[in-house]
């Protein structure tokens, strides 16, 4: 494809020869790597004599893809997926799509090597086929090989519903039973608005959804009463979050009526972060919220806090600046929720797990002569600092404004890739081996 400049397109016909090229290119490029995936993958098999008697922590076989797949080291998958920049745990689903195809679809992976179906199209038949038997996956891909480069989402669950029908049809059956229960509600903290919005989704039964209904209902019009002048949307919202605050128990009256408690009030924690440098608050005029890791606006904040019914729970100030130390392997209270703070995530390359459920790592460990200190101490997750202890990865702290969102670290993959993890995200150093 000859090369384009942005001045060169100045005509629609030109803007679509350019993209329609540039997708060619672009899916090229996403199948060599997809190919690698599966190629790395099966260059890292599980080794023969692992079995339970391993040293705790240590590198363990892990299944990735369908029965009758092979395992794989665990630990290959770290290193792999922060080479094509995806977070340990992405890079798993990715690695594990290529690897059922390459070891339970061949004929749609051949497909895939020859260009003929899209790497996107031939994951969604992967992740479909992955909990079938070797016998129905076998059929799903004789029955979808010639269709593959085509075939939709409700075309590839169809196929593979007839296909694990007539393969273990006692095993569909069970699956249908377990599914017929789809009561849940899932309220979504990690995904919060600028304003402290968030999203909430659920499935009841109809006698639950009525009775919630009616309190819903109910509690709106006591909020109008009351002299709430929000819409009927925004009480009924509010609402839900009254009754949230009232106590679990429930009581019943002579007539068997519900008697709802009072309200508990609202606690609420908050750790808001303030550089002492005017113009330097990445986060400008909002205040960033540790359990839901995103920014929130201060006028809402002050709303909260001048609820009457909140209660406000005020934690020591922790400079994040100030050098802490220990003189024992064991870390201080306050040292450790220095570097929580400090991190708030894990500190491995692309990882996202917050700080507050990792572990606190000696970078230098303390038997080779590492103080517990806050220049020597990072959070990892449970399963990086395994990989940091038992696989090869090394990393050192760069320094860094450590109270605006972090230090700076270093790390060295056992194949000598070097991947510089900021407060800002992930950036490889070297491309090469």
């Amino acid at each position: 494809m000859a090369s384009t400049t942005h001045q060169d397109l100045r005509d629609p016909r030109s803007l679509l020869v350019h993209a329609r090229d540039a997708r060619v290119v672009a899916e090229d490029a996403e199948r060599s790597v997809f190919i690698a995936a599966a190629q790395w993958a099966l260059a890292h098999p599980a080794a023969d004599e692992w079995d339970s008697a391993c040293v705790p922590g240590t590198e363990r076989e892990l299944a990735i893809a369908g029965q009758g797949a092979p395992l794989v080291a665990e630990f290959c998958i770290d290193e792999f997926a922060a080479a094509i920049g995806l977070s340990t745990d992405a890079g798993h689903y990715y690695i594990g799509d290529a690897l059922e195809l390459a070891a339970r679809l061949p004929r749609c992976w051949r497909r895939v090597e020859n260009g003929e179906v899209p790497v996107w199209r031939a994951r969604k038949i992967a992740q479909a086929t992955r909990l079938l038997s070797p016998e129905a996956v076998d059929l799903v891909d004789q029955r979808l090989a010639s269709f593959a480069h085509s075939i939709g989402g409700r075309g590839i669950e169809q196929t593979v519903n007839a296909a694990e029908a007539e393969a273990d049809p006692e095993l569909l059956r069970a699956r249908r039973e377990a599914a017929d229960d789809k009561r849940h509600v899932t309220i979504y903290t990690r995904h919060v608005d600028f304003h402290g919005r968030v999203d909430i989704e659920g499935a009841l039964d109809l006698a639950d959804a009525l009775d919630l209904e009616d309190a819903l209902a109910a509690v709106a019009a006591q909020l109008k009463d009351l002299g709430c002048e929000e819409s009927l949307d925004a009480r009924r919202a509010m609402a839900l979050g009254e009754l949230a605050r009232r106590e679990a128990s429930l009581t019943f009256d002579a007539a068997g009526e519900v008697e709802l408690p009072v309200r508990s009030k609202r606690s609420l924690q908050l750790y808001v972060h303030i550089s002492q440098a005017p113009g330097e608050n990445p986060f400008g005029t909002a205040a960033r919220v540790e359990n839901t890791r995103t920014a929130l606006d201060l006028d809402t904040l002050r709303s909260w806090c001048a609820d009457p019914d909140t209660q406000l729970v005020v934690r020591p100030v922790l400079d994040l600046a100030e050098h802490r130390s220990s003189e024992s392997y064991e870390i201080p209270t306050l040292l450790r929720e220095q570097v929580i703070l400090r991190d708030v995530t894990c500190v491995f390359p692309h990882c996202t797990r917050p700080a507050r459920s990792a572990d606190i790592d000696h970078i230098v460990p303390w038997d080779a002569g590492g103080s517990t200190s806050t220049d020597n101490l990072a959070a990892l997750c449970r399963h990086h600092h395994r990989v940091k202890t038992h696989h090869g990865w090394s990393y050192t702290s760069t320094g860094g404004p450590p109270d605006i969102g972090g230090a700076s670290y270093l790390w060295t993959s056992p194949h000598g890739q070097h991947y510089l993890r900021t407060a800002t995200g992930t950036t490889q150093l070297t491309t090469t081996a």
